[in-house]
């Protein structure tokens, strides 16, 4: 990390302070202090610093991963080369800036294929904002398979935890809406699409208020309401999120059979 390096000039500094002042002479030991202070201040403000350095320098994304994101993100694939770039970029630095928690995986992180399913969908909300976090949701908790919670106490899929600013996650239903949007619902592009919502609530939303709003979405999708239901593991889903999984995944039906809402959609996410 950029802090660490800028950091050890001052620890090396701090430590041949230290051994002059033993070694040699008592006196030494004042310029110690200087040293040991920018060492405290720089590791206190690392991760600004880091976030700084990096923003304006991006780390490249692995390769492996950026062939998964060419082999199955349809946004990504319709971007142009700058705005490819873009993108990785901002998966890159979205990974960065998230509090990842695994909860009973063997290691020790989540594992980078999972981060980059959800950093895509969270990137393809925001890409025309300026702005491409969800602050008031940073901390991202990851279970391999669907769990439990004092909140549903019942295996599910993924979840909102407003009060703590989380999302929590099955890293197996991940995957499998990253990797068959056509046949699995995403659930990582429906929670963000939520959290996306709570971070904007002024845009101009369609209502969906219409009695076959239902069979209309599963018309673009061909995801009944029961499959959207059982796929996240709660009832009652809300419509808003949903029309927009479909709008970004399914944009030719979507744009067939809700044309204003497509108007709508587009001029919110630009």
């Amino acid at each position: 990390m950029f802090a660490n390096y800028l950091a050890s000039p001052f620890v090396f500094l701090s430590l041949f302070f230290l051994y002059m002042a033993w070694k040699v002479d008592n006196e030494y030991s004042i310029w110690m202090a200087p040293c040991v202070l920018l060492s405290a201040l720089i590791f206190i403000f690392s991760p600004q610093l880091n976030w700084w350095w990096y923003n304006r320098r991006p780390p490249a994304l692995e390769p492996g991963l950026r062939a998964l994101l060419e082999r199955f993100s349809g946004f990504y694939r319709q971007l142009s080369p700058l705005d490819k770039e873009r993108f990785r970029n901002r998966v890159a630095l979205f990974r960065m800036g998230t509090d990842w928690e695994p909860m009973a995986f063997e290691g020790e992180a989540v594992p980078h294929d999972v981060q980059l399913a959800l950093a895509a969908q969270a990137i393809m909300l925001t890409f025309k904002q300026t702005e491409f976090l969800f602050h008031k949701f940073e901390k991202i908790i990851v279970f391999p398979r669907p769990f439990s919670t004092p909140e549903y106490p019942f295996d599910h899929a993924s979840e909102m935890y407003q009060p703590d600013g989380c999302i929590l996650f099955s890293a197996e239903q991940v995957m499998l809406g990253f990797t068959r949007p056509d046949s699995w619902y995403n659930v990582g592009l429906h929670e963000f699409a939520k959290a996306y919502v709570l971070t904007y609530p002024d845009e101009p939303y369609p209502p969906f208020q219409m009695d076959d709003v239902w069979e209309k979405l599963k018309s673009v999708s061909g995801m009944p309401a029961g499959h959207v239901e059982s796929v996240i593991g709660l009832a009652g889903v809300e419509v808003l999120p949903v029309a927009i999984h479909h709008y970004f995944t399914f944009p030719e039906r979507f744009a067939s059979v809700f044309p204003e809402e497509m108007k709508v959609f587009g001029a919110i996410f630009r």
